[in-house]
């Protein structure tokens, strides 16, 4: 009994020392598993506070690159959109040809006119993802109705058929830019092309040569506008495609800080992790031979 009470003090600080060794062994395969420095804030100290500024900005800018790639996904549908009209027009402008030059049908003509003029509006009336496109900030109703729509005169400029807005689509592709894109349903391109159309497919009669003429310049007016509308939406496809590129390569810029901040360098934590193992078996072994002592061991 004296013996255990000498030994007791000592037995107790051995097994402190190795308590304290095994919490370390247990943080280091924490952090080894986890790869981080610490799963909680509070185990960063000082660096909790970068560490969430950090990673607020990243949740930021991954936002910004998430809207950017779904405003150019709608800007390439668009540009797609004004390919198929511009087909549409040409198409138009070589039936307009053969009847100023007297070798087409007046009632082919018209049936040409009434199916392009659809065709052209339905293009406008474009959805994706369960938007319209074509009408400005208004993308829950379609842009084009021509239901009423009987544009007869080609000199007179007529969106009647237009139920959207004029409030261009925009985006925040980052703090301090807003981009507005796209192009309504209203512009003057579109305008042209579905009064030409209309010009022929709603008319009493069929119109003269001197008025097939001035709808074929009409038609030609609005080939070279869809052209620059064209290049309109290359542009902002361009810039949202940048904006995206560019949040990217911040976030890669900020995981690495916060790689620096919280990040555990895995192999340190595998030679801290063997000694404190060493550390620990002999803890344990030094700790058996105390608790093993006995007096009359030593009275023999």
């Amino acid at each position: 009994m004296i013996t255990r009470v000498a030994t007791f003090a000592m037995s107790e600080r051995m097994l402190e020392a190795s308590q304290r060794s095994q919490a370390k062994m247990s943080e280091i395969q924490l952090q080894e598993a986890s790869g981080s420095v610490s799963t909680d804030y509070g185990g960063l100290g000082r660096s909790a506070g970068t560490l969430v500024s950090l990673e607020i900005s990243v949740a930021r800018s991954r936002s910004y690159g998430s809207v950017a790639d779904e405003a150019r996904s709608r800007v390439e549908v668009m540009y797609d959109a004004l390919s198929s009209m511009t087909d549409v027009l040409s198409s138009f402008r070589s039936s307009l040809s053969a009847a100023i030059c007297a070798v087409g049908d007046d009632e082919t003509l018209t049936a040409t006119a009434q199916s392009y003029l659809a065709e052209f509006a339905g293009l406008l009336n474009t959805r994706f993802e369960g938007r319209y496109l074509f009408g400005g900030s208004d993308t829950t109703t379609a842009p084009v109705d021509l239901s009423g729509y009987d544009a007869t005169d080609v000199a007179t400029a007529d969106t009647s058929y237009y139920q959207g807005n004029a409030v261009k689509a925009s985006v925040a592709i980052s703090s301090e830019r807003t981009l507005s894109y796209g192009v309504a349903g209203n512009d003057a391109a579109f305008e042209q092309a579905l009064r030409a159309f209309s010009a022929v497919a709603n008319a009493a009669t069929m119109p003269d040569t001197a008025t097939l003429q001035a709808i074929s310049e009409l038609v030609v007016g609005a080939l070279d506008s869809v052209a620059s509308v064209q290049g309109q939406l290359s542009v902002h496809a361009a810039t949202l495609e940048r904006s995206a590129a560019a949040q990217v390569d911040y976030q890669d810029y900020a995981s690495g800080l916060i790689s620096e901040v919280n990040g555990a360098d895995v192999t340190e934590l595998a030679v801290q992790l063997s000694a404190y193992e060493t550390q620990l078996q002999a803890s344990y072994a030094a700790i058996a031979k105390v608790q093993s002592l006995n007096l009359s061991d030593y009275l023999k």
